[in-house]
Protein backbone atom coordinates (compact mmCIF):
# COMPACT_ATOMS: atom_id res chain seq x y z
CA UNK A 1 0.00 0.00 0.00
CA UNK A 2 1.33 3.52 -0.74
CA UNK A 3 0.63 5.97 1.61
CA UNK A 4 0.06 9.71 -0.68
CA UNK A 5 0.61 12.97 1.13
CA UNK A 6 -0.02 16.04 0.62
CA UNK A 7 2.70 18.58 -0.79
CA UNK A 8 2.76 21.12 1.78
CA UNK A 9 2.83 18.54 4.30
CA UNK A 10 5.72 16.36 2.93
CA UNK A 11 7.42 19.85 2.08
CA UNK A 12 7.04 20.97 5.98
CA UNK A 13 8.05 17.65 6.85
CA UNK A 14 11.36 18.37 5.05
CA UNK A 15 11.39 21.75 6.22
CA UNK A 16 11.72 20.64 10.01
CA UNK A 17 14.07 18.03 9.58
CA UNK A 18 16.38 20.51 7.61
CA UNK A 19 15.86 23.06 10.86
CA UNK A 20 16.61 20.15 13.08
CA UNK A 21 20.16 18.27 11.02
CA UNK A 22 20.81 21.41 9.06
CA UNK A 23 20.05 22.15 5.29
CA UNK A 24 22.13 19.54 3.67
CA UNK A 25 21.37 16.91 0.86
CA UNK A 26 23.63 14.79 2.72
CA UNK A 27 23.74 10.70 3.15
CA UNK A 28 21.10 10.94 6.53
CA UNK A 29 18.85 12.98 4.20
CA UNK A 30 19.16 10.90 0.83
CA UNK A 31 18.12 7.44 3.40
CA UNK A 32 15.53 9.10 5.30
CA UNK A 33 13.85 10.30 2.19
CA UNK A 34 14.22 7.76 -0.28
CA UNK A 35 16.42 9.87 -2.83
CA UNK A 36 17.96 6.60 -4.48
CA UNK A 37 15.07 4.25 -3.65
CA UNK A 38 13.39 3.35 -6.90
CA UNK A 39 9.66 4.40 -5.63
CA UNK A 40 11.34 7.41 -3.83
CA UNK A 41 8.53 10.10 -3.18
CA UNK A 42 11.10 13.14 -4.33
CA UNK A 43 13.44 13.50 -6.63
CA UNK A 44 17.31 15.05 -5.80
CA UNK A 45 15.91 18.19 -7.88
CA UNK A 46 12.82 18.86 -5.58
CA UNK A 47 14.72 18.57 -3.01
CA UNK A 48 17.26 20.80 -4.11
CA UNK A 49 14.27 23.38 -4.41
CA UNK A 50 12.81 22.54 -0.94
CA UNK A 51 16.56 23.43 0.33
CA UNK A 52 16.68 26.56 -1.36
CA UNK A 53 13.35 27.74 -0.34
CA UNK A 54 13.98 27.01 2.76
CA UNK A 55 17.20 28.59 3.47
CA UNK A 56 16.25 31.90 0.87
CA UNK A 57 17.70 32.13 -2.54
CA UNK A 58 19.90 35.22 -1.05
CA UNK A 59 21.13 32.91 1.92
CA UNK A 60 22.08 29.69 -0.83
CA UNK A 61 23.84 32.13 -3.29
CA UNK A 62 26.09 33.47 -0.62
CA UNK A 63 26.64 30.03 0.63
CA UNK A 64 27.33 28.95 -2.79
CA UNK A 65 29.75 32.28 -3.74
CA UNK A 66 31.66 31.68 -0.22
CA UNK A 67 32.29 27.31 -0.92
CA UNK A 68 33.34 28.25 -4.43
CA UNK A 69 35.79 30.55 -3.47
CA UNK A 70 37.51 29.04 -0.27
CA UNK A 71 40.32 28.12 -2.69
CA UNK A 72 42.33 25.58 -3.34
CA UNK A 73 39.65 22.75 -3.31
CA UNK A 74 41.02 19.11 -2.99
CA UNK A 75 39.85 16.06 -4.81
CA UNK A 76 41.26 13.05 -3.16
CA UNK A 77 38.33 10.23 -3.09
CA UNK A 78 37.73 10.02 -6.41
CA UNK A 79 39.32 7.20 -8.15
CA UNK A 80 42.54 6.77 -7.81
CA UNK A 81 42.99 10.52 -8.33
CA UNK A 82 44.86 13.62 -6.36
CA UNK A 83 44.99 17.05 -7.04
CA UNK A 84 43.58 20.46 -6.02
CA UNK A 85 41.66 22.85 -8.83
CA UNK A 86 40.64 26.62 -8.25
CA UNK A 87 37.38 28.48 -9.03
CA UNK A 88 38.95 31.31 -11.22
CA UNK A 89 35.81 32.82 -12.09
CA UNK A 90 31.98 32.81 -11.35
CA UNK A 91 30.44 34.06 -14.48
CA UNK A 92 26.81 33.64 -14.48
CA UNK A 93 24.05 33.08 -11.40
CA UNK A 94 20.69 31.52 -12.90
CA UNK A 95 19.08 31.60 -9.32
CA UNK A 96 15.33 32.73 -10.74
CA UNK A 97 15.64 29.63 -12.97
CA UNK A 98 13.79 26.12 -12.99
CA UNK A 99 17.09 24.72 -11.74
CA UNK A 100 19.41 27.22 -9.90
CA UNK A 101 22.59 26.89 -11.49
CA UNK A 102 26.23 29.41 -11.52
CA UNK A 103 28.56 28.90 -13.94
CA UNK A 104 32.79 29.07 -13.25
CA UNK A 105 35.84 28.58 -14.60
CA UNK A 106 38.10 26.45 -13.04
CA UNK A 107 42.29 25.62 -13.16
CA UNK A 108 43.48 22.49 -12.20
CA UNK A 109 47.29 22.15 -10.76
CA UNK A 110 48.13 18.81 -12.54
CA UNK A 111 51.56 19.64 -12.05
CA UNK A 112 51.17 18.37 -8.41
CA UNK A 113 48.60 16.09 -8.90
CA UNK A 114 48.46 12.67 -9.51
CA UNK A 115 46.68 9.49 -10.54
CA UNK A 116 47.00 5.91 -9.67
CA UNK A 117 46.21 4.11 -12.75
CA UNK A 118 44.40 0.66 -13.03
CA UNK A 119 47.78 -1.17 -14.46
CA UNK A 120 49.18 -0.12 -11.01
CA UNK A 121 51.46 3.00 -12.73
CA UNK A 122 51.45 6.33 -10.31
CA UNK A 123 51.66 9.28 -12.60
CA UNK A 124 51.57 12.87 -12.27
CA UNK A 125 48.62 14.13 -13.36
CA UNK A 126 50.28 16.38 -16.23
CA UNK A 127 51.77 13.08 -17.27
CA UNK A 128 48.59 11.16 -17.26
CA UNK A 129 46.52 13.53 -19.29
CA UNK A 130 49.17 14.28 -21.98
CA UNK A 131 49.69 10.27 -22.99
CA UNK A 132 48.47 10.03 -26.05
CA UNK A 133 46.66 6.21 -25.62
CA UNK A 134 44.32 7.51 -22.40
CA UNK A 135 45.13 10.96 -21.93
CA UNK A 136 41.30 11.87 -23.13
CA UNK A 137 40.32 9.18 -20.39
CA UNK A 138 41.86 10.74 -17.89
CA UNK A 139 40.70 14.38 -18.77
CA UNK A 140 37.13 12.86 -18.72
CA UNK A 141 37.84 11.68 -14.99
CA UNK A 142 38.82 14.62 -14.11
CA UNK A 143 35.99 16.82 -15.25
CA UNK A 144 33.52 13.72 -13.18
CA UNK A 145 35.75 14.63 -9.81
CA UNK A 146 34.94 17.63 -10.39
CA UNK A 147 31.23 17.69 -11.23
CA UNK A 148 30.30 15.12 -7.89
CA UNK A 149 33.17 17.11 -5.80
CA UNK A 150 30.18 20.36 -6.58
CA UNK A 151 27.59 18.18 -5.99
CA UNK A 152 28.54 17.14 -2.42
CA UNK A 153 30.29 19.88 -1.71
CA UNK A 154 28.35 23.15 -3.17
CA UNK A 155 24.73 21.75 -4.55
CA UNK A 156 23.85 19.31 -1.64
CA UNK A 157 24.38 22.33 1.16
CA UNK A 158 22.80 25.38 -0.97
CA UNK A 159 20.33 23.57 -4.16
CA UNK A 160 22.49 25.59 -6.26
CA UNK A 161 23.74 23.26 -9.29
CA UNK A 162 27.42 24.51 -10.46
CA UNK A 163 27.94 23.84 -14.26
CA UNK A 164 31.78 24.40 -15.12
CA UNK A 165 33.69 25.25 -18.34
CA UNK A 166 36.13 22.76 -19.32
CA UNK A 167 39.15 23.20 -16.91
CA UNK A 168 42.38 25.40 -17.30
CA UNK A 169 45.54 23.44 -16.62
CA UNK A 170 48.74 25.00 -14.85
CA UNK A 171 51.16 23.36 -16.99
CA UNK A 172 49.74 24.86 -20.19
CA UNK A 173 50.00 28.21 -19.41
Amino acid sequence: MKLIIAESVYKNTIFKFFTKFGGDIDKQFILNFGLDNRSNDITYEQAYKYLIEWRGIEESKNLANTILLQNPHHIDDFGGYDFFFEVTDIKKWGVDDDEPFVTVKVKVDDLAGNVSLMNGDYKTLEDALSNEDYGWEVEDEVNWGINDYFKEVVTSKTGIKVIFYRPEYTSKQ
